[in-house]
């Protein structure tokens, strides 16, 4: 006695229709054994192709259970389902849903390559298939080359390909001429005798009556189920080829995905070629968008560091604004050193600075001379371009040295710029050799045309302004002190 193979218990599968569901399917019991060859008929609309792919595990019920082989299929998983319908199910569709780049071989193929079964006894059963079905001299012909019950019967060989227990046909002569779709069934018919499971879908009656057993669909739900003739041989599995090894089987699949991939590019260059160029234009416009943003971030940061985000600046005074602070003349270098002593002091310079007359030759301009500590450039984070800076030693021996900018060399030696490291030059009437020239400071804040002049303020106090008081105290903190 033939076993169950397929059951439906209480099935029924609801779509959203606006506000309300519709019910496709609306309690479906059935039980279809082993080896018998079932029609499915009904109008459209009765629910037979929904029917149909809840049976082949293409859709799930939205109520009831359903079993395949006594297998409950409500707990599989999406990958796991997939694996379970390609090793159960053969499909046979209306419309074949053949691969038009591939050949009538490579399309047979195609299911045991994602079931990762070995190259060359995939190719012998593929052959082997075609053959049984009349088409050994079409194997390398593509899907336009072939007429539409060619088409078909390719479609058959694929479906059985894996094994194929149970074939699935929906409307399998509904696209073809009498003399096709008669070929077609008594190709079903063969492969019934042969233990296959045959469930078909469809309208027509004298196609139905091909089968032993009919069941008819009216508003989703069984009306009636004739029986007219017993199971036939129970159906396996059998025919199957061997499985490759894992890495194989994954190559397999990728190499055909890529060959399939290559062949539909081929077929359409000028679509492709276009795909091409929206893809660059868009990843090119996405890539110079960030990369302009992040340069404008990097630009802006690196303009503020240019601040001095972690310096601090002393003036006298109570507050902004405070209108004794310029008559205020207690801030002195003794200041500056007992800051410089603090654990969260990094560097320390005092500050004294005045607009002067410089004279090279007979260039004369007015700048701005700063008096400052050896440690003034790395507060401010200044850079060299040529010569060197003064050291503690220039400062100690108020040494008639000058750093300069590129602005003032440029204004005083635009004859021969090469020059100006050695020059003497005028402060007022204090020379001083210039021993360094300071590199353009890259930065869209403050005044970048001014002349600025640097030398120890020490100079600056005794030989430029006499003054003993400091104009301002400039504090940069250490980097690892806690900000909180």
């Amino acid at each position: 006695m033939a076993k169950s193979l397929i059951e439906l218990r209480g099935v029924c599968r609801d779509y959203p229709a606006g506000d309300h569901l519709l019910t496709v399917l609306d309690t479906i019991d059935l039980t279809i054994k082993a080896g018998e060859m079932v029609a499915i008929v009904g109008a459209s609309g009765s629910g037979k192709s929904t029917l149909m792919n809840i049976i082949g595990c293409l859709d799930r019920p939205s109520r009831g259970e359903y079993r395949v082989n006594g297998q409950p299929t409500d707990g599989l998983e999406p990958d796991q389902l997939a694996a379970f319908r390609r090793e159960h199910f053969g499909f046979i569709f209306q419309r074949y849903h053949l691969l038009a780049s591939l050949t009538a071989l490579a399309n047979v193929e195609m299911p045991a390559i994602y079931a990762g079964l070995a190259t060359a006894p995939r190719q012998e059963r593929a052959r082997e298939l075609l053959g049984r079905l009349g088409l050994a001299d079409r194997l390398g012909h593509l899907p336009g080359q072939l007429s539409g019950g060619q088409q078909q019967r390719v479609s058959i060989a694929r479906a059985l390909m894996n094994g194929g227990a149970v074939i699935l046909a929906d409307e399998p002569t509904g696209a073809l001429d009498s003399t096709s779709g008669a070929e077609v069934m008594t190709i079903l018919k063969e492969l019934h005798d042969h233990g296959h499971t045959i469930i078909l879908v469809t309208h027509n009656m004298e196609v139905a009556r091909h089968a032993g057993r009919i069941i008819a669909l009216r508003d989703g739900r069984i009306v009636a189920d004739q029986k007219v003739a017993p199971p036939g041989p129970t159906a396996t599995l059998a025919n199957r080829t061997t499985v490759a090894h894992p890495w194989r089987a994954l190559w397999d699949r990728f190499a055909e995905a890529f060959r399939m991939a290559l062949t539909a590019m081929a077929a359409h260059r000028l679509r492709t070629l276009l795909t091409m160029l929206g893809i660059i234009i868009g990843i090119g416009s996405v890539v110079a968008v960030v990369a302009l943003g992040e340069g404008s971030r990097q630009r802006i940061l690196k303009d503020i560091k240019s601040m001095g985000t972690n310096t601090i600046s002393i003036f006298p005074g109570s507050d902004w604004g405070d209108m004794r602070s310029g008559r205020v003349r207690t801030l002195v270098p003794a200041d500056a050193h007992a800051l410089a002593e603090q654990p969260y002091v990094d560097t320390v310079t005092p500050v004294v600075n005045r607009s002067v007359t410089l004279v090279y030759r007979n260039v004369s301009v007015t700048a701005q001379v700063n008096g400052v500590g050896e440690h003034y450039f790395r507060v401010r984070g200044m850079e060299l371009a040529e010569g060197r800076l003064f050291d503690a030693e220039s400062v100690a021996a108020s040494s008639q040295e000058v750093v300069i900018d590129q602005n003032t060399r440029r204004t005083l030696f635009k004859d021969n710029p090469a020059e100006a490291l050695g020059a003497v030059i005028m402060l007022g009437k204090v020379p001083c050799r210039v021993v360094g020239v300071t590199r353009k400071a890259d930065t869209s804040f403050g005044d970048t045309e001014s002349l600025n002049v640097w030398t120890p303020y020490t100079t600056a106090m005794n030989r430029l302004t006499g003054q003993q008081y400091l104009r301002s105290i400039t504090v940069r903190v250490a980097d690892n002190v806690p900000t909180a």
